[in-house]
């Protein structure tokens, strides 16, 4: 009789942990997705979006990936050139628990992570190289003139 009862309340604990665990992974694959992908995006990187909402839901059902650039960012002081600019990375996770198992309705799980960061592919072919180069050049021209 004991087993009987205590049986769906075992099997309700069990399928919260499970919820608990798992929501806190994806939030933190979510936060690090977010930063990978800002960083990537600012240096000019291959997209690698697919492989990483692979990674935190079989398939990449429900997991949104994009990149925002926005505008000039001044890393550096004041003499040197502003370069392109801030780039955000956004990771949006819409979950529900059907794996839980139909023991208790748990809520979906909906988040999303922005990470901004200040990066800069310094390459030649990008506008923030040539600023950097030209500002390089004329501070070494102008200390072998000296």
């Amino acid at each position: 009789m004991e087993v009987a009862l205590a049986l769906p309340v075992l099997l309700l604990l069990l399928a919260g942990s499970y919820v608990c665990c798992r929501s806190a992974f994806l939030v933190s694959a979510s936060e690090t997705a977010s930063r990978t992908e800002a960083l990537r995006a600012g240096r000019g990187l291959a997209g690698i979006e697919q492989k990483m909402s692979d990674s935190m839901i079989p398939g990449g059902q429900g997991v949104t990936i994009r990149t925002d650039g926005n505008g000039k960012s001044r890393l550096l002081p004041s003499p040197f050139p502003s370069l392109a600019g801030r780039t955000t990375g956004t990771v949006e996770i819409r979950k529900t628990w059907e794996e839980a198992g139909g023991y208790a309705e748990f809520p979906a799980l909906t988040t999303t992570r922005i990470a901004e960061a200040s990066v800069d592919c310094w390459e030649k072919r990008t506008a923030s190289g040539r600023k950097i180069r030209t500002f390089v050049s004329g501070f070494v021209a102008t200390g072998i003139l000296r």
